[in-house]
């Protein structure tokens, strides 16, 4: 059986023999690959080359954003039975109890397909019921965009407590916030999604004119488009032209401290990105700190996601299914067998967003 993996020491994914699966044991759900997204933590992985390996084990299969099919089960499980659709969540705690597991600190979690754990890049998996969320036949189709989606949703649910907890608990709701949305990628486009369903107004900041695909399939949403050549960063009155929420998907320290200009008083901004070797650049932060303090800005950093934002991912694709079916499909831009799908671990197509690999 092959898995797709990464090596020590390489930054080129590599396909390795996996073990057959062995039968569930108590509490175990056997689980076949439908479908696996390839997203940028993927290729952060590899270029790092120092993947975070099972012990024991020289490599890391990867894949974390999955669709399978539960095959048998475990004496005991009480839940997925066999024919069920399922997403298994990626993070799992190493102790139960205590913080919410996407809150925990680095050490204290394996993931599937990135840190400590194997991930679903392979026909069969063995897993708990516990992680695994039930998929609807009705979406199985964009299932896949369930794990990037809750990456979003937690960022919109962290945010929205936030302020809440400051401003009061009819906060965001009317008027709702004004939402800047910085990126044309997989996760910029999940935040298109999380807010859209929330039906707050969206803009998106990108570099393309408003007529490539992306742009265009980023309206076709219901968000506005505007190009970075014509933003302008500076408004006279930031209270009226700016925004309530930011959310920061490009991972580009430059990007983010020129959208810092643009948030109204008591406006968020919400990290979801970060470049994987940070280098030292010449920014004005000290403008954006002043900005901070007198505006009373919050600046949240965000990963991961808990099981209410994973529930949020697949009620809002449930619900995308039925208003925006044809938008929704055309997100995932590639569809391949895993015998090509290397060269996706390592680049980006062009106008693409979401390369999945399909096991049939």
């Amino acid at each position: 059986m092959l898995a797709i993996a990464a090596r020590a020491g390489s930054s080129q994914p590599v396909f390795v023999e996996a073990p057959e699966p062995r039968a569930p044991g108590p509490g175990e759900v056997l689980c076949r690959t439908f479908e696996v997204g390839v997203c940028g933590t993927d290729r952060d992985v590899l270029a790092s080359g120092h993947p975070l390996l099972p012990p024991g084990e020289d490599h890391l299969i990867l894949g974390h954003e999955c669709l399978a099919r539960v095959e048998e089960v475990g004496a005991g499980v009480d839940g997925p039975r066999p024919g069920d659709l399922v997403a298994p969540v990626v993070r799992r705690a190493k102790q139960p109890g205590g913080v919410r597991v996407d809150l925990l600190p680095l050490g204290a979690f394996t993931e599937r397909g990135i840190v400590h754990e194997h991930g679903f890049a392979r026909q069969w998996f063995l897993d708990r019921p516990e992680f695994l969320f039930p998929v609807a036949a009705e979406i199985a189709g964009v299932a896949v965009l369930t794990e990037p989606l809750s990456v979003a949703e937690k960022a919109v649910n962290e945010a929205v407590t936030l302020q809440r907890a400051r401003l009061g608990d009819d906060t965001w709701t009317v008027p709702p916030p004004r939402v800047l949305v910085t990126g044309l990628g997989p996760i910029a486009f999940a935040a298109v999604l999380a807010c859209r369903c929330r039906e707050w107004p969206v803009t998106v900041l990108g570099r393309e004119e408003e007529t490539t695909f992306r742009a265009e399939l980023a309206q076709s949403f219901g968000a506005a488009y505007l190009p970075t050549s014509r933003c302008e960063f500076e408004p006279a009155n930031v209270e009226v032209d700016g925004f309530d929420l930011i959310l920061e998907c490009t991972g580009a320290d430059e990007v983010m401290v020129r959208c810092a200009s643009l948030l109204a008083s008591c406006g968020a901004m919400a990290w979801l990105g970060s470049e994987r070797a940070p280098r030292p650049a010449q920014r004005n932060v000290a403008l954006m700190m002043r900005r901070g303090v007198v505006r009373n800005h919050l600046h949240l950093g965000s990963v991961n996601a808990a099981p209410r934002d994973f529930a949020d991912a697949l009620r809002h694709l449930a619900q995308l299914q039925r208003t925006h079916p044809q938008e929704l499909a055309s997100l995932i831009t590639a569809r391949v067998p895993p015998e090509e799908a290397l060269w996706h671990y390592c680049h980006r197509a062009p106008q693409g967003i979401k390369t999945a690999v399909n096991y049939g």
